[in-house]
């Protein structure tokens, strides 16, 4: 009806897949690549969540394309199955004949076969699921013993599990810890940014062959508003939009007419433009902001769990009754993602479980640095962090490191903190951090001899506090400060080479007077219960 209107071959916004429409943004280009790694390090079990409507299918398709020639794939859509089913509908993607009344064991008999004989003639086989949060508990498990099998260096079956945040939830069952264990990559896809949604709108319109832009920049903004930057609900009410400008006879689509499209096919109604709206929503944020200021201020960090004291025995023997509460924090800590939900708290943010990641840093003010290495680099970066540690039994668990000296550390496990000795701390280390820092005001992620007066002063005021001196006042990067910034990254054991990069910006803030978690500060000791005091443990 509209398509000659608008100069346009088909309807751009079907919510029909269709493969030339497929529009890869930058959040489901690492997505696929978070997959990908996963895959390619032979892991067991590979999981992607997300929304209704942002884009898994996607993800999800663009994948199977990639897939290695010698990948044969077994594709389940529907997995409200028993254990026997989803056997026997395995067994029937990868062609495995069986008898028609065979069992639980004759199924895991037959498929196990298979995927012996196809990885001897150098195949590899996997399994993806998708709306995979429907799968009870019992037929997770029976995956993970499907799992079981393999070589020296990688799984006989790999399986991507796709499916909406409530996957997650799922995964956190304690039955089900031993294959959240086994997951070797994991990424939540997050709904189109306003630019993704801009550049979404243009890249749908050019295939249909529109050239033109059709859409303001006010109707991209309340676009991206009203559908949350879900691709599904922006075809949706962008597709009424052009509906609504061809029957009003207008060449251009603006927020108005965004606003009634949106209500029209998803009845939503526009309250973000409303005044007391917005500012309702600036004065919530603006009291978050003041809250994690004044909790670093007055208590030191944003959480206020109880201390629990895990030190090197001298004669004692270690208490059996903390001992055992401690292991089982270490049992329920197998996910990142709640850590890095904690790690935001500590900086005064309290976003929820799904943002709590490093995409979503810099809406805060954040960036977020992930690194390997040894404790003590950590400790000279001197900010808290989510690190990944492993249990006496090799078992992977994560946790935040919130103060940490050449003794003791405490970190923050399953919601409690402890206080463990630095011997058993390095006994647990498992090379890998994730931490958040503050840029310098200006937003500059390095300053170079081609940075503004602004970056410039900022980097000069920094190493002067570093040094202890007098901070000159300057308008350019000149030799002298090209000296002193070399001097303090060969203090801190980085390469001089006169760029203040994330390394040394990381370094310098945590050596401002700015108020902001560091490692170097004390945590608060609550009151311990009687049973509760300190106790001895050995870091063998």
């Amino acid at each position: 009806m509209y398509k000659a209107f608008f100069g346009l071959t088909e309807s751009p916004f079907s919510i029909s897949p269709n493969p030339k429409y497929l529009y890869m943004s930058e959040r489901h280009t690492e997505a696929l690549t978070h997959l990908n790694y996963g895959l390619r390090e032979g892991g067991g079990f590979v999981l992607l969540t997300g929304e209704v409507g942002t884009g898994k299918t996607t993800v999800s398709r663009s994948l199977r394309q990639q897939l290695p020639e010698n990948t044969d794939l077994a594709l389940v859509l529907n997995p409200t199955l028993t254990e026997r089913e989803l056997l026997a509908a395995t067994c029937d993607e990868f062609g495995v004949s069986y008898p028609a009344q065979a069992g639980l064991k004759e199924l895991g008999d037959a498929l196990r076969a298979y995927l012996i004989a196809n990885h001897a003639s150098g195949r590899r086989s996997l399994l993806l699921i998708d709306e995979a949060q429907h799968l009870s508990a019992e037929v997770l498990e029976q995956l993970r013993l499907l799992t079981n099998l393999e070589t020296d260096d990688a799984k006989l079956l790999q399986v991507v599990l796709i499916g909406q945040p409530e996957l997650q939830a799922l995964l956190r069952q304690p039955l089900l810890r031993q294959l959240a264990q086994r997951i070797t990559a994991r990424y939540h896809l997050l709904p189109l940014s306003r630019e993704d949604v801009d550049a979404y709108v243009r890249f749908r319109l050019q295939v249909a062959g529109c050239v033109q832009p059709i859409f303001t920049a006010a109707a991209i903004r309340a676009l991206h508003r009203l559908s949350g930057g879900i691709p599904r609900l922006i075809n949706l009410i962008a597709e009424r939009a052009l509906l609504g400008a061809f029957a009003a006879n207008a060449h251009r689509i603006d927020d108005k007419l965004v606003v009634k499209a949106a209500y029209d096919a998803l009845g939503v109604e526009d309250r973000g433009t409303s005044g007391w709206g917005m500012l309702a929503y600036t004065f919530c944020g603006l009291l978050m902001l003041v809250a994690g200021w004044f909790g670093w201020q007055h208590w030191g960090w944003f959480p206020s769990p109880k201390i629990t004291r895990i030190e090197v025995p001298v004669t004692l023997p270690p208490d059996a009754k903390v001992m055992k509460r401690f292991e089982t924090a270490l049992a329920q800590a197998s996910y990142q993602d709640e850590a890095m939900l904690t790690l935001f708290r500590i900086w005064g943010f309290e976003p929820s479980l799904d943002e709590a990641n490093c995409d979503n840093a810099s809406r805060v003010g954040l960036l977020c640095q992930q690194g390997t290495g040894k404790l003590e680099e950590l400790q000279a970066l001197d900010h808290p962090a989510v690190v990944r540690l492993f249990d006496e039994n090799a078992s992977e668990f994560y946790a935040d490191l919130l103060r940490l000296d050449d003794k003791s550390a405490d970190l923050l496990i399953d919601g409690e903190t402890w206080t463990v000795t630095r011997a058993w701390l390095e006994q647990a280390w498992g090379d890998e951090y994730t931490l958040l820092w503050r840029l310098p005001k200006s937003g500059s992620r390095s300053i170079t001899p081609r940075s503004g007066k602004a970056d410039v002063q900022w980097l000069e005021n920094a190493l002067s506090r570093a040094f202890k001196e007098r901070p000159r006042k300057i308008s350019k990067f000149d030799s002298q400060l090209a000296d002193k910034l070399k001097r303090f990254q060969q203090a801190e054991g980085l390469k001089p080479d006169g760029v203040a990069g994330t390394q040394t910006l990381i370094r310098l803030n945590a050596r401002s007077r700015e108020p902001m978690p560091r490692l170097d500060r004390p945590a608060e000791v609550a009151v311990q219960d009687e049973d509760e005091t300190a106790v001895e443990r050995s870091a063998s």
